[in-house]
């Protein structure tokens, strides 16, 4: 009796031992990717974005550190804006020209991360910049005396078509469990402030300015 009462004390230290040699620890640092795909609420329209954030993940998974970055791009929006051209001057006899947007945006990203049950918020907060402009499109851009677009471009607004300006934006989103290991998807809402930034299609800075965006993620990263 002694003896079975041995071999099962011994069976029951190495397995023990055993589970916890092979039970892998989690990582100290762990990393992220999300791609993103968004509605971008303007005045009178709502535009298309696509961007990306990635990094790391710190303090047990409670904080994520990284970038982030994400473009509304013209081609991908057909919404315009109608500009009056400076007195005395047209373009191909208008003295008000119809133009397009593009706009981008990059910047340090810090997320304090929870989880309520199996859903992992996050709430993302951006600092950095916005970059963007507006262009003639579409028949416009055949000049009339065959110049380069751009040059008609500062011509006619005086080299104010495009600007930059400080990017700050604060948002919250939410990640669901899939069955790929690695993987969730889920969606945010975002708010984003540009400071410093106008052109002469918009002199005012607001086109972008003080708007919210939707997004569509999907993320991986290490848990």
């Amino acid at each position: 009796m002694k003896k079975i009462v041995l071999a099962m004390v011994i069976i029951a230290t190495a397995t023990r031992v055993f589970s916890q040699e092979v039970t892998p620890k989690p990582p100290k640092v762990g990393w992220f990717l999300t791609p993103e795909i968004g509605a971008m609420f303007l005045d009178g329209s709502v535009g298309k974005t696509f961007g990306f954030s990635g990094g790391v993940r710190v303090w047990k998974n409670r904080l994520k550190l990284g970038m982030m970055a994400y473009g509304r791009p013209g081609p991908a929006n057909a919404a315009t804006i109608d500009a009056k051209l400076q007195t005395g001057v047209t373009y191909k006899g208008q003295s008000t020209v119809k133009l397009r947007a593009d706009w981008g945006t990059f910047g340090g990203m810090i997320a304090p991360t929870f989880k309520i049950k199996n859903i992992e918020v996050d709430i993302p907060i951006s600092f950095g910049a916005g970059i963007g402009g507006f262009y003639l499109f579409d028949e416009d851009r055949k000049t009339p005396d065959g110049a380069r677009v751009s040059v008609w471009e500062d011509k006619l607004f005086k080299g104010e078509d495009a600007s930059a300006g400080g990017l700050t934006e604060f948002g919250v989103r939410a990640f669901f469990p899939t069955k790929v290991k690695g993987m969730t998807i889920g969606a945010g809402l975002h708010y984003t402030l540009i400071s410093g930034w106008k052109t002469y299609g918009d002199p005012t800075g607001d086109y972008f300015n003080n708007k919210l965006r939707a997004t569509l993620v999907i993320n991986f990263g290490s848990y």
